[in-house]
């Protein structure tokens, strides 16, 4: 395993682009989170109990 990651011959940009993108996603998703209005939340979670 750690032979092929010792002969990447360029193709490290793919690795650290794709772990770069999962991390900015992943804060995004965090910050839009606990931006979240909590009534919001309330109201959305009784929704299918609601007739």
């Amino acid at each position: 395993m750690f032979e092929q990651l010792k002969n990447l011959a360029g193709r490290e940009y793919y690795l650290i682009s794709s772990l770069l993108l999962f991390l900015v996603f992943f804060i995004i998703v965090s910050i839009y989170l606990i931006k979240l209005n909590k009534k919001h939340v309330d109201v959305m979670s009784e929704l299918p109990l609601k007739d």
